[in-house]
C-alpha cells in the first residue's frame, strides 16, 4: 500500500517548489505575468500526447518483462529435473553435489536481479553447468543432456534480455523532448490568472501531472530494480515466480 502512493508523495516536493516560486513572483515581487493561460494551453496539450506515446511504449516493454521471472523459473526447474533424472540413473558418476552446484547458479541469477553480480559473473556460473551436461551424456542419457543444453541457451537469452532492459532507455530522444517540455511548463510562472485560488490550483495540478507522469515513465522503463531481498523498489515486475522456486530448491537441498 505504501509503494502505491510512494511515487505521488515523492512528487509533491516538486509541486510545492513550483507553487512557492509562483507565489513569490506574484505576491512578493508583484509580477502578475505576461501571457494568458490560454496562450500556453496548446503547449500543455501537446505534452499530453507525448506523455501518452512514451507511456504506451514503456508499458508494452513492461508487459513483456512481466513474463521473464516465470520463464527463468521454468527453465531453471527443467534443468533441475534433468539433473535429478541423471542422478537416479544406473551410472551416476560425475553428479556429486550437482544440486548444490546448480543452487549456486540460481543464487547468481538472484544476485543479478538485485544488482550484486554483473552479467559476466552470472554467465560464468551458468556455463559451469555445461560440465554436468557432459557428465549426463557420458552416463548414457544424451536426450537429457540435450535438454539441459537447450535450457541453458534459453536461460542465457533471458538474462541477456534483462541486461539490455536495465541498461537501455526507451527512445532516448523521446525523453529529451519530454524533459524539454517539463522546462516549458515553467511558462506557467509567467501566466496570468484571474484569482490567486485559480493560480494555486492550476499551477499545482499541472505540475503534479507532468512531474508524476515523467517519473512514472522513468520508473516503468526500468522494471528490474530490487533491493537485496528481491523486493521491488517501485513499479517493478514481481519476482515471486522465481523467488518461490528459489525457496523450493532450498527446501529440497535442506532435506
Amino acid at each position: 500500500m505504501i509503494l502505491t502512493w510512494k511515487l505521488l508523495f515523492t512528487s509533491l516536493p516538486y509541486v510545492a517548489f513550483a507553487l512557492g516560486c509562483k507565489v513569490i513572483l506574484t505576491e512578493v515581487l508583484n509580477l502578475r505575468g505576461f501571457l494568458e493561460f490560454s496562450d500556453i494551453a496548446l503547449v500543455l496539450t501537446g505534452g499530453i500526447f507525448l506523455i501518452g506515446f512514451m507511456l504506451a511504449g514503456t508499458m508494452a516493454d513492461y508487459k513483456e518483462s512481466e513474463k521473464i521471472p516465470s520463464e527463468i523459473a521454468c527453465s531453471l526447474e527443467t534443468i533441475e529435473e534433468s539433473l535429478l533424472f541423471a542422478q537416479a540413473s544406473k551410472n551416476p558418476l560425475g553428479f556429486e553435489n550437482s544440486l548444490e552446484k546448480f543452487a549456486g547458479v540460481v543464487e547468481s541469477v538472484f544476485g543479478f536481479f538485485t544488482n550484486k553480480l554483473n552479467l559476466e559473473t552470472v554467465f560464468v556460473k551458468v556455463n559451469s553447468l555445461n560440465e554436468l551436461a557432459v557428465a549426463i551424456d557420458k552416463a548414457g542419457s544424451a536426450p537429457i543432456a540435450l535438454r539441459v543444453i537447450n535450457e541453458l541457451s534459453a536461460l542465457r537469452k533471458i538474462i541477456s534480455r534483462i541486461n539490455v532492459i536495465k541498461k537501455k532507455d526507451f527512445i532516448a530522444y523521446g525523453y529529451a523532448l519530454l524533459e524539454l517540455l517539463l522546462l516549458a511548463i515553467f511558462f506557467l510562472m509567467i501566466a496570468i490568472f484571474k484569482t490567486i485560488l485559480a493560480e494555486i490550483v492550476l499551477v499545482g495540478f499541472v505540475f503534479l501531472i507532468y512531474v508524476y507522469m515523467y517519473r512514472l515513465i522513468r520508473d516503468i522503463d526500468d522494471p528490474f530494480d530490487y533491493n537485496e531481498d528481491g523486493i521491488a523498489q517501485g513499479s517493478e515486475v514481481e519476482l515471486f515466480p522465481f523467488l518461490e522456486y528459489r525457496e523450493r530448491l532450498k527446501k529440497k537441498i535442506a532435506k
